[in-house]
Order: structure tokens, then sequence, then C-alpha cells
């Protein structure tokens, strides 16, 4: 097969992760070549509901989103390219009284991190969302830097800034699979032909698993998809809340504009099958359910009207967390994997990309110590649980 290019890293997939990976690698003097079988933030970034909030059970996430904060917060001069469009709306995680310490203890550990972020109670969950029922509420945590943001112009930002510092960004060009020559990694192959180098990264979501086998290595990861629909407001109502996460009712929701309201399953959720199968539209009974949960937490919503609505899907893994790093033992020299964020990478992706390149670059991670997220956590039986874990598909 006929060599196309060469680069010093391949990244396969220019979804956020791989666009933020090539960013930063760029950055660095590294020559990077992007490949991506459709367009920029086709897979699940384009599917993301684009939260930026600190919130997790797992201290290491948390580090994560936060040393990516500045990112959307002042994109000008932390990237340059582009537009994040960052909206500062604030964050609440909702909880009940059966992990209500679980919460205050995550909160606390936050603000050690240096989280604007407090533990409330329902009394000030109801100032923050007006007509809110709270009945079922024992605490929540309140973010009031935290947002959302467009995940598509995050990443095409990233990459735009890395292509004009000298990244490549083919598109359109489908891998299918991994150039090993003995022990490592020489590149990839292609329906465009070969591109060689000697650090491949295979950043494909939901298709990462699949790549990964072509070299004989066993990625954990399956496709995990859901569903997000977009009701209007009522008449005389605009949207003026923060994003809520509501452990109880297995809901999400946040402001879309100032006349839509985006709300998100946490139950339901389908994981297995083909990544490759057709986005399904969603079923009268899942609106239906969207319907019953938001209007439980908000009854104002009744007379909200039905806009659209969209499925997406991600890669997850066993333990709901990414798979971050080299292929390690049984996989060939050269192969790194940035996969299985399980539905919440996108705010993570500016402190991936950068603690990643710094592995591959300096042998390793100094913004944040990424190497818990390793493959091998796996094989070695130590999974990645929460401090103070909430059980719940999404953290």
């Amino acid at each position: 097969m006929a060599t196309q290019e060469r680069a010093d890293v391949i990244v396969v997939g220019a979804g956020v992760q791989g666009a933020s990976l090539a960013f930063h690698l760029a950055r660095r003097g590294s020559n990077v070549l992007v490949l991506e079988r459709s367009a920029v933030g086709a897979g699940a970034t384009g599917r993301s509901s684009g939260f930026v909030r600190m919130h997790y059970d797992l201290e290491l996430e948390t580090r994560l989103a936060w040393a990516s904060y500045p990112y959307f917060a002042n994109w000008a001069d932390r990237v340059g390219e582009g537009d994040p469009g960052f909206v500062r709306t604030g964050f609440l995680q909702l909880v009940p009284a059966a992990v209500a310490d679980a919460l205050r203890a995550n909160v606390a550990a936050h603000q050690r991190l240096g989280v604007p972020t407090q533990a409330i109670g329902p009394d000030e969950v109801a100032r923050l969302v007006p007509g809110i029922v709270t009945d079922d509420i024992e605490a929540a945590a309140y973010e009031p830097e935290s947002g959302y943001a467009d995940p598509t112009g995050t990443a095409a930002g990233f990459l735009a800034e890395a292509r004009r510092n000298g990244a490549r960004f083919v598109r359109g060009c489908r891998v299918s699979g991994l150039a090993v020559n003995g022990e490592r990694v020489v590149g990839v192959d292609s329906d465009a032909g070969r591109f060689e180098a000697p650090v491949v990264v295979i950043a494909g979501g939901a298709w990462s698993a699949e790549l990964a086998a072509t070299a004989g290595v066993t990625v954990p990861v399956t496709a995990w998809r859901h569903d997000t629909a977009y009701f209007g407001l009522p008449d005389g109502r605009v949207a003026d809340v923060p994003i809520v996460i509501d452990h109880a009712l297995e809901v999400y929701f946040r402001p879309e504009g100032r006349d839509l309201l985006l709300v998100g399953l946490e139950a339901g959720n389908v994981v297995g099958g083909s990544p490759d199968r057709p986005m399904e539209p969603l079923a009268e009974s899942t609106v239906e359910d969207m319907v019953e949960r938001v209007c439980r937490r908000l009854p104002w919503m009744a007379a909200g009207t039905f806009r659209t609505a969209h499925g997406g899907q991600d890669g997850i893994s066993p333990d709901q967390r990414a798979i971050l790093g080299p292929a390690g033992a049984g996989g060939p020299d050269g192969l790194w994997l940035a996969c299985g964020f399980s539905g919440t990478g996108f705010k993570t992706a500016p402190a991936v990309g950068a603690s990643l390149a710094e592995w591959i670059l300096d042998g390793r991670p100094s913004t944040v110590d990424i190497t818990p997220f390793a493959l091998s956590r796996f094989a070695e039986g130590r999974s990645l649980v929460g401090e103070h874990p909430y059980d719940a598909l999404w953290r």
C-alpha cells in the first residue's frame, strides 16, 4: 500500500478530544496528522450536551475539569482560533437524602482544589430555580461559574489552531487498521492509503475498540446511546436557570439560548450494538418520559412545547471512566488511547489533551496526572471508583 503522508503523531478522530490533543501537540512543535472518517465533531462531540462543570465523585475527573475550565472562560488567550460559545449559567447537582453526605464530602474536596462551589439546601435551590419542586431534595452542589459551551465549535477551534501551528487534517478518511512492524506501530491503513507515524493515538469514540483490535489490543469500550430533546418554554418564561443534573429523577436539563430547555435522560440508555447502526428517532414513550420527569421537577414546564430531539452515542468503559495512555502490555509500542469517555469527556478535553501530549512527548503528564486512566487498570482489577460515589450512569 502506497504511503500518502508521514507525521510524528497520527490522531485518529476529530472529535473534541482528538482536536484538543492535536492542538497541544502542534503547539509543542510536533508534526501532527489528524484523520477523520466524517467531519469535525461528527460523533459524540456533535451530540454532546456541552456541560462545563467540575462536579464529579472522582476527584481526578474534577481536577481535569478544573484545569480545563480556563480554556472555556478565556479561549482567546488560551487557544486563539474560534469560539467555544461558553455561556455561564451556574450548575446544580441535586441529590436525595441517601447520597447527601457523599455530595457534601465531594464539595469539600472540590473546594480544597480551589473550585468555586458550595453545598446548599432545598431553600437555596428554590431561590436559584423559581418554581422548582424540592420535596425530595436533601442537598445540592452549586457552582456559580459553570455553564455550557458549543462542543462542535470547541473542537473546530482547537483543530483550526492546531492547523495554524502546522497540523494537517484529512477528512473523509476511514481508517481500516493499524500498521504494525514487529512490536511497533508504524502508522495506519485507510481507504485513502497508508499514513505513517511512530505514534498513533486512537481517539475514535465508540469505534475505538474496533480499531485497536486490528493490532491485537482488547479495549473494553462499547457503544453507549443516549437521547436529548429540546422543549420550548411556556409564554412568559425565559431560560435563566442553571444547568441541573437531577440524581433523584435521573434527568438533566439546561438552558439553550433564551427560549429553549435541553433535556436528557440518565435512565434507559442503550449499551452495546454496532456504532455504525443508524440512530433511531426518539420513541414517543421516551419523549413522554422526559416530559414527565422534567415536569415533576419544574411543574411550570407542563405548558411548554416539544420542538425537536436527537440521539447521540459515545464509547463507554466498564467503570464509566476514560481510557488514556499507551496500549501497554500486549499492544505495539507507539499505540496510544484516548477513548471510553462514557459521555462525560467534553468538559475535560482541554486538560486531557494537554496531559496526554505531555505524556507522549515528555514521558509523563504534568498538567494532571492521568496515569490512573491507563488501560491496564482493568486487567489489574483496579477500576476507578469515586471517593464518595453516587451510583449513577452519568456522574
